[in-house]
């Protein structure tokens, strides 16, 4: 007998299996939710009919949260490739997250089961969960998950998303953050320089890649293909890349990477190659990670407020769900670090 009861609790899941449906659509059909109207009467009666059959029961506490709120946002990053929460620059964002959502009483769910390629999936766990907002960061290109969470009219913010892609945007402004690190090495007679790029499906390697091109053709610096890299965020990038660089019979005199983890990379390939940092090739990196500071030798970088934006984008969501308020994209200067990675480029004539 408590074997039936049990039974009897049927989850959305079952329901969505029974009609043949997606946990979205279920979802969407008992939970009353406004997008409901694209949905078809006769899958709406089918939905009901089966969940009246297999017993299912609405999670009660959390629709007598605000009717139907839940306190609780969804967090989706870029992709859920291995050990993705080792990488210091989205435990930084999601340490501004969490300080906000703490000091405002609400939860996150970290959605790490799919990835952006999988928008459906994610659609299921951010609906089906009854999220009452979610923070997107950094959607690759032409990302399906946006414009799907906008014909649901969840509320959304867009951490490191492509300004003419996404709606609710806040981000670094790249363009200035290149100059800045442009300029520098500039200033230090350097104009053989080199770049070891970030993957071009995600905005922030492709805006810095471009601004990369734009600010060395202002300074009348022409770029060589040979020193240009592209990889991944991450550290092995940076190690692969310059050693390629290496192997030219002509070699740059400082090197630009899109982020702190290929720099670190960077540092060590030349280093193991013999050659010295910054006296022989100076190295620039990109975010100011915790680790920065602590490299061989200290990385100069160039500081994005990550703490700044991820609280800025909670709170604006935030704010949206509690008071209706509009959400505002915004764009955060960058700030040149200077440490002992760079250096005058020597016998330089225009030190």
């Amino acid at each position: 007998m408590r074997r039936t009861t049990e039974r009897s609790r049927a989850t959305l899941k079952e329901v969505a299996r029974e009609v043949g449906v997606s946990i979205c659509t279920a979802s969407v059909v008992l939970n009353g939710s406004s997008s409901g109207s694209r949905i078809s009467t006769g899958t709406r009666d089918a939905v009901i009919d089966a969940a009246q059959r297999l017993g299912y029961r609405a999670n009660l506490v959390a629709r007598s949260l605000h009717a139907g709120r839940t306190h609780m946002i969804g967090v989706v990053p870029a992709a859920t490739d291995t050990n993705i929460l080792l990488g210091p620059h989205l435990q930084h964002v999601l340490n501004g997250i969490v300080n906000e959502t703490e000091a405002h009483h609400y939860d996150l769910s970290l959605i790490t089961r799919c990835d952006q390629s999988h928008p459906t999936d994610l659609l299921n766990a951010l609906l089906g969960g009854k999220m009452d907002g979610v923070i997107v960061v950094a959607p690759r290109s032409n990302s399906r998950l946006l414009p799907l969470l906008r014909e649901e009219s969840l509320p959304m913010v867009v951490i490191d998303g492509d300004p003419e892609q996404c709606d609710n945007y806040f981000v670094i402004d790249n363009v200035q953050a290149v100059r800045i690190a442009i300029k520098h090495l500039y200033n230090l007679g350097h104009r053989k320089i080199g770049y070891i790029a970030g993957p071009q499906e995600l905005y922030a390697a492709r805006i810095r890649k471009d601004a990369f091109f734009a600010v060395m053709k202002a300074f009348q610096i022409d770029v060589q293909l040979e020193w240009l890299q592209v990889g991944e965020f991450a550290y092995h990038s940076g190690f692969e890349g310059v050693k390629r660089i290496l192997r030219n019979a002509n070699l740059p005199t400082a090197i630009f990477c899109a982020n702190d983890e290929t720099a670190f990379g960077a540092m060590d390939a030349i280093q193991d190659a013999g050659y010295r940092v910054p006296e022989d090739i100076s190295i620039i990196g990109f975010d100011d990670v915790p680790l920065a500071p602590h490299s061989h030798p200290p990385l100069t970088t160039v500081k994005q407020p990550v703490d700044e934006i991820a609280r800025a984008a909670t709170l604006a969501l935030l704010e949206h769900i509690d008071n209706g308020t509009p959400i505002q994209s915004r764009t955060f200067p960058a700030q040149l670090i200077v440490r002992k990675s760079t250096g005058p480029c020597e016998n330089s004539q225009f030190r």
